[in-house]
């Protein structure tokens, strides 16, 4: 910026004229669509400007000289570009943007901090995508891509399953902060407003490598919006409306940048009922149980969320500062706890109300990312403060806890949890030269939970986690990278004695439950070595990968000892577990042809210590009231291996078809059965139909969808533990458009989801337990009105 003002200055005062010149241009992708927020900084001045919503940019008053673009977009290869002014003239430059293809690292300096993604098969998705396949929670949403599953309980509650692997196994990555929400509960969801989602990328495979323990089965990166254009504006405004569950829903978004300060703002609403099923009874122990109505009794909540950001854009950096509160009130339905009974099922009247036993969950979060340019190095970091609370309500003679021990009669608080979470992460990354560049990296977090209730599962723990890394790459061709990197860790878990008495009818102690004190100290380290190889002038992209990847147990898998209120089962931690350690290897072949692209990724894990929740043997049972047999934590070795295929075809000039097959095997080799949780093989396949585009029509499509699962019996199927679930199939429709009325979009789309009422089982359901199906027929109408301009 200096240069061309003193030159300026200099033509001024001698009243000469200067010959300064220009460097604009667009900015597309391979199908020739304008990517509007498109970084594109100049070098050597270090400029940096956004592209426009039309893709466009531009550099003016330059001196002549020898100048390089850099261009970056999320989700694409970043380009790089030597341009010379000279006599003055103005440069017009055409760049288009490849999808990206690269291995453990792409790194794109971006608006939000430069990352390196593994040498695995990833999967990039963008808010379109969640209008369209929305469903009742931001994890559903996901499992129309392969490899991906869900633990659900009931509409709105949902946690994701990648390639087999959950809980404290899959990392969500939000905005640079690590996802911190008790997330080891199988009916513990993900506090996510999937409104308020831009961009997510999901990396399939290790990630302990940059991201530490808890990142051994996957990672799923939910990416900070796009800055806005310079002194601009937009927002949009969305509704929807669910007839299963007479879900209503809206959320709204404002945004600008004022002389590249800029703020966001989005809240979020929704709110539904007890949702239908395709049945009037379920068969619970051989006993059949009324469904009225052929609604779910107490399934109903409620949800929002409000998030705000802001920070400003300059050269040298950006800065970011993110606050966001999430809340989530939902019944679980009166038959999931203990051994459900006729009585507790009858009509209450209202399908709205929430009654126990039921969950309410509240997250607040506040975070900074900092980003510096050096030139084409970088430095970035980000610190967050988490605060979750997670209280759980149900009746307190399903805990042997007698009225007379409460300080409130009517209390029915069992279960609060609040965890505390601090953490730091950073990262640096030098480029040698153009082909060889390195990332040095670390991150601290520290976590304090405190309980409250009259249940008991967890006492009050401490824990820290500590790692350094240092990723490299190497381009040895043209079309052929290689990659490695090592990282080392520390963590620690620190436990207080906690003794809980059970009472019996006549109010006398007949037992206890114990949790030891422990302070527990880890020491790990993880490695990767992969590989890229394009061929064909990237039609064919080649990628394999070979990680050393780690987990540390967490306290609930190592001194709990109560009531899980979702599972309504006995668990009991095991003191002195290990930690997990995996050896996992991926190999994955991309196609792309003019009319058929797709994509192979072939996977085995083999992990030694792996920690699983099973019956004990020779079984013991809970003293307390309906709880059944305990079930311990323990360790065996595991193997997970499996494949995804997806292709799709345009057959006609209008019509593509797309099929999409995952097929997951886990495999316990000392108790020759599969391990619990193992998602079902599935093929979902669908047929598209687009229009050509018009001045007032835009994007629109017609589509029909078709899923299978497979059954999960037999022992390569299900654990002991596990009900075998049937095999089904489920039908979709989906239609959608952009109508351009008198210059304003307006954003429609359609579903059906279970066109023909279809009754089925989800194996990863917690309703399976108790034999009840998932949702019926339900139609999901969304519409959307985005807006804009200049300031």
């Amino acid at each position: 910026m200096i240069k061309p003002f003193l030159l300026g200055l200099i033509g001024f005062i001698l009243n000469t004229e200067l010959a300064l010149g220009q460097i604009s241009g667009i900015v597309f992708d391979e199908t020739k669509a304008a990517l509007p927020g498109a970084n594109i900084l100049l070098l050597p001045d270090s400029l940096l400007a956004a592209s426009e919503i039309d893709g466009r940019f531009s550099f003016d008053n330059l001196p002549d000289g020898d100048y390089e673009l850099l261009v970056t977009y999320i989700g694409f290869e970043p380009s790089t570009l030597t341009v010379i002014v000279k006599n003055g003239r103005s440069r017009q430059l055409e760049i288009k943007l490849q999808l990206s293809n690269n291995i453990l690292g792409t790194v794109e300096v971006t608006d939000e901090h430069a990352k390196q993604e593994e040498t695995l098969h990833t999967e990039h998705v963008h808010e379109d995508f969640f209008q369209k396949n929305l469903q009742g929670a931001f994890a559903k949403s996901l499992e129309k891509l392969p490899g991906i599953s869900a633990i659900s309980v009931g509409a709105g509650i949902a946690k994701p399953v990648i390639r087999g692997l959950s809980a404290n196994r899959i990392i969500v990555n939000h905005q640079g902060i690590k996802q911190e929400s008790q997330q080891w509960g199988s009916d513990h969801g993900l506090e996510i407003d999937q409104f308020d989602v831009e961009r997510v990328e999901i990396i399939k495979g290790p990630g302990s490598l940059q991201y530490g323990s808890d990142g051994l089965g996957g990672v799923i990166n939910i990416m900070p919006g796009k800055l806005l254009p310079k002194n601009s504006f937009d927002g949009s405004v969305l509704g929807v409306h669910k007839t299963n569950n007479d879900h209503w829903g809206g959320s709204a978004r404002l945004a600008f940048n004022l002389n590249n300060w800029f703020l966001t703002a989005r809240y979020s609403r929704q709110d539904f009922a007890d949702y239908r099923v395709p049945g009037n009874l379920f068969v619970y122990n051989g006993f059949e149980l009324p469904i009225v109505n052929e609604r779910l009794k107490n399934t109903a909540g409620d949800e929002e969320n409000l998030s705000i950001s802001a920070g400003v854009s300059r050269n040298w950096g950006i800065t970011r500062l993110l606050f966001s509160h999430y809340s989530l009130d939902a019944g679980l339905f009166s038959g999931a706890v203990g051994i459900p009974r006729s009585y507790a099922l009858t009509n209450d009247g209202n399908s709205r109300d929430i009654d126990v036993p039921r969950q309410s969950v509240d997250h607040y979060r506040a975070s900074l990312n900092q980003t510096f340019f050096f030139g084409k190095d970088h430095l970035a970091f980000d610190v967050g403060y988490q605060r979750n609370l997670r209280r759980e309500f149900s009746e307190p003679e399903f805990h042997s806890i007698p009225l007379s021990q409460l300080a409130d009669p009517n209390d029915k608080l069992g279960i609060e949890l609040e965890l505390q979470t601090f953490s730091i992460a950073s990262h640096y990354e030098h480029r040698f030269r153009s082909d060889w560049k390195n990332n040095y990296g670390g991150n601290l977090q520290w976590q304090h939970n405190q309980r409250g209730g009259f249940e008991y599962l967890l006492p009050e723990f401490r824990t820290f986690r500590g790692g350094l890394f240092t990723i490299t790459e190497r381009e040895l061709r043209s079309n052929w990278l290689v990659n490695g990197g090592l990282r080392f860790d520390l963590g620690q878990n620190g436990t207080e004695f906690y003794r809980q008495f059970v009472w019996d009818s006549n109010e006398n102690i007949t037992d206890s439950l114990l949790s030891p004190a422990t302070d527990d100290l880890f020491l790990n380290w993880s490695a990767s070595l992969g590989s890229n190889l394009t061929l064909d002038d990237g039609k064919w992209v080649l990628k394999a990968n070979f990680g050393k990847s780690f987990r540390v147990p967490y306290p609930a898998e190592t001194v709990s000892n109560g009531i899980h209120h979702g599972t309504f089962r006995h668990e009991v931690g095991t003191p002195g577990l290990k930690s997990e350690h995996g050896y996992q290897f991926d190999l994955s072949a991309d196609w792309s042809f003019e009319k058929f692209t797709g994509g192979l990724a072939l996977y085995f894990n083999y992990f030694d210590n792996y920690i699983y929740l099973g019956p004990t043997f020779p079984a013991r049972f809970s003293p307390l009231p309906e709880a059944g047999q305990i079930f311990r934590y323990r360790q065996d070795d595991a193997i997970y291996t499996g494949f995804e295929l997806q292709w799709t075809w345009a057959f006609l000039p209008r019509f593509s078809f797309e099929q999409a097959v995952d097929f997951v095997q886990s495999y316990n080799p000392k108790t020759k059965l599969a391990l619990p949780f193992t998602p079902q093989p599935a093929i979902r396949t669908d047929l598209r139909f687009s229009l050509a585009e018009k001045k007032w029509l835009r994007d629109f499509y017609v589509e029909l969808g078709h899923q299978y699962h497979f059954a999960a019996s037999g022992r390569l199927r299900v654990d002991r533990s596990e009900r075998t679930t049937p095999a089904y199939q489920l039908w979709g429709l989906g239609l959608g458009t952009d109508l351009v009325l008198g210059g304003q979009s307006l954003q429609i789309s359609c579903q059906v989801q279970n066109v023909f009422d279809t009754t089925y089982f989800a194996h990863l359901s917690r309703y399976r337990l108790i034999n009840v199906p998932e949702q019926g027929r339900n139609l999901v109408m969304t519409v959307k009105v985005p807006f804009g301009g200049k300031l």
